[in-house]
Order: C-alpha cells, then structure tokens, then sequence
C-alpha cells in the first residue's frame, strides 16, 4: 500500500510542476501556480533577487482585493486578524504587499508559506459586513457619476405598504428625459431583484411619473447575471451592468 501511495505522491509533484509556470517580468519572474483563490483564479507570486537573498510577494494583490471587496483591512479587528494569520506563516506585511525573503536553500519552504499566508487572509473576506460592501459599491457608483459630470441627489417616496424607499442616485429631468433612478446591487441574485423591484412597484403612485429605474449590477465577482437582468427587463426595469456603464453615459447625461 505504501509504495501505491508513494507512486501517486510522485504523480501529483509532477502534476505540481507542470501546472506551475514562469515569466520573466519588469523586476524578476512571475510564478503562476495552480493553487486557486476564491474568484477561481490562479495565484501568483513574485520573486525577485535582492543582494543573497529573493524577495517573494503577492504585490499587493490580496490585500488590495478585500478593501475592493469593501473589507475595512486597516480596522482593529481586521488587522489583529491579519496579522495572526500572517505570523503563523512568518510572512511580513509591507504597505498592502505580503512578503517573504527566503535563500536557495529555504526557497520551496517560503514560498508554499507564502501561498498558505495569501489563502489564509484571503479568507478573511468572510467578516466584511454586506452594509459595508453595499456603502463602498454606492460610493463608486457616486464616483462615476461625478466624474461623468451627471447631477444627481436623493430622494425618498412612500410606497403603498407603508414603508418608505430610499434612493441615493437620483437623476432630475430633463427637457428630453423623464427622472431616472439608479440603486446599485453588490450582489444581484434572486433575493436582491425581487427586493428592488418590490420597492419600485411599491412607489408606483409617489415616484414621478414616467420615472425611470436604473438597477446597477455589479458583475464583477460574478460569471453570470443574465436571469437577473432578463428578471427586470421583464418587468420593464433599466439593468446595467457595472462592467458596462460607459454604455449608458450619454442617456443618463441627457
């Protein structure tokens, strides 16, 4: 039995191996392995040589997606964690980088650390509270409007139910274009459409009419939104996918 066991160790250093690849980059090489983080994406690391000894990093890559993610990475809780987890792997944080200086002889060591330490905090996407994502994907949206030049304030209406809606992006009418609303959904899925349009159905009589409902997807962290946005298309709802946004300027400049 042993010696079978032995015999599929060999194969999966091999496959190991040869799913690993190198190139030559700016600073030194890029190693890709096929280890995969949480978007399905194959993690990379960076060596380069520094005196006797070689810098591996992650360039900043993880760190840098959980504060995209809207993960408060500098916060007390956030960076006790943090660093617990980078401590049981000996790896530094430098600025947003995580990083290891290892020699020839401690290389493989390091760096499969490395890669332990890159999935460990990677995990940590976990305790980003959804209002947190929610005010930081409101907050881009914000941005791109601003830096289109698009006017826009908040509104609140009261719905039939009783409960009022509010709504952050709001664009006024123009001579040629009815108001149009913009919300933005980090994360579409079914409960997510269903809550939207509830609350534009609900404002039916309050909203002005001919008004216009813009739900912003975020796609990003997704393969597929199609039901999602057929779901409002059906219901004669403005999806835009964030990734597409540049598509819809103009009309909501008009």
């Amino acid at each position: 039995m042993i010696d079978q066991i032995r015999q599929l160790t060999e194969q999966y250093h091999n496959w190991m191996s040869e799913s690993t690849t190198l190139r030559t980059v700016e600073n030194g090489v890029e190693i890709t392995t096929p280890f995969l983080d949480r978007h399905n994406d194959m993690m990379q690391v960076y060596a380069e040589l520094s005196g006797d000894e070689i810098i591996l990093t992650d360039d900043g890559y993880t760190i840098d997606d959980l504060e995209f993610c809207g993960l408060t990475v500098d916060s007390a809780s956030c960076r006790k964690l943090l660093q617990l987890n980078l401590n049981g792997f000996a790896v530094k944080r430098e600025g947003n980088e995580l990083v290891t200086r290892v020699t020839a002889k401690d290389f493989a060591v390091k760096l499969h650390n490395l890669l332990q330490a890159m999935i460990a905090v990677d995990d940590l996407h976990y305790i980003a509270s959804p209002s947190q994502v929610k005010r930081r994907f409101d907050a881009d949206i914000a941005s791109w409007l601003n830096a289109s030049n698009i006017q826009f304030g908040k509104k609140k209406f009261k719905g039939r139910s009783g409960y009022y809606v509010d709504y952050q992006h709001v664009i006024p009418p123009s001579a040629n274009m009815p108001y149009r609303m913009l919300i933005g959904i980090n994360n579409p899925r079914r409960g997510a459409v269903e809550q939207a349009a509830f609350r534009w159905l609900d404002i039916h009589a309050s909203r002005p009419r001919d008004a216009r409902l813009y739900p912003i997807l975020n796609d990003a962290q997704q393969d597929s939104v199609l039901s999602e946005m057929d779901a409002f298309r059906n219901l004669e709802i403005n999806p835009i996918l964030w990734s597409e946004r540049e598509s819809v300027r103009d009309e909501l400049a008009s």
